[in-house]
């Protein structure tokens, strides 16, 4: 159903007015999925059932969110104290994003480089133009896969974190070692060999973690349980990288 509505609003409406009118949108089809079965832990909507993606992933049709997020949302919400926090936050979820801006942060700022998300500034994740030390909090999912020179991109991550800050990360994993090639790059090759038309790796939790180290963090990993009222299954794990 929810597909359904989106294709037929999406032949039928102007881009444009779709976004400026997603809000209301949203509220009116979540209505459709009104329940109490399931919530949404970002939004607070009870849900009859989740919408499910083809991928598998189960969105709040109210705001959005995907597990990833809702996990994230946890972590900020119920196991850290970000009140009084300079975030820096790549490729936010508008979800996500809208309750971390209702918190007393001492600073939020969002960054999205190739525009899909809306956000602040536009960093180039190897180059940030942010002064060293400059955050407390660093909220990286899902962007490290995107980007070959990811030493780099650990480096500066490093380098703008104030000491004792923590970076969330999060990628896609895999058992094994990390798995990279980079003779493969077209679309096509790389949605064949990482899942996804614009990953260039897929990790593992100790490849990755053991390239955080070499950056200079101070890296744990936890596994998160399944969570089936908030719709999130087992098994993703969230590196929390420290500044030493």
């Amino acid at each position: 159903m929810y597909n359904q509505l989106k294709s037929i609003a999406r032949n039928l409406l102007p881009t444009a007015f779709l976004k400026a009118n997603e809000e209301r949108f949203r509220r009116l089809v979540a209505l459709r999925y009104a329940g109490s079965t399931y919530r949404c832990n970002v939004c607070g909507t009870g849900l009859s059932t989740f919408v499910r993606l083809e991928r598998g992933d189960l969105l709040c049709p109210r705001c959005g969110s995907l597990p990833r997020g809702r996990r994230l949302w946890h972590v900020l919400s119920e196991e850290m104290e970000v009140r009084g926090l300079k975030v820096l936050h790549f490729s936010p979820s508008a979800s996500v994003a809208g309750k971390l801006r209702e918190y007393p942060l001492a600073e939020y700022v969002t960054t999205d480089f190739e525009g899909e998300f809306t956000a602040d500034k536009s960093y180039d994740i190897t180059a940030i133009d942010e002064p060293d030390g400059r955050f407390d909090l660093i909220i990286c999912y899902h962007v490290l896969e995107h980007i070959p020179d990811d030493a780099a991109a650990m480096q500066e991550l490093h380098r703008v974190l104030a000491p004792g800050g923590l970076c969330l990360i999060q990628t896609p994993f895999r058992e094994g070692d990390i798995y990279e090639d980079a003779s493969i790059a077209t679309a096509a090759d790389r949605l064949a060999a990482f899942g996804q038309e614009d990953h260039v790796r897929v990790y593992s939790v100790a490849g990755l973690t053991d390239r955080l180290r070499k950056a200079g963090f101070r890296v744990a990993g936890i596994t998160y349980p399944p969570n089936h009222l908030h719709g999130w299954r087992g098994g993703e794990t969230v590196l929390y990288a420290e500044k030493k």
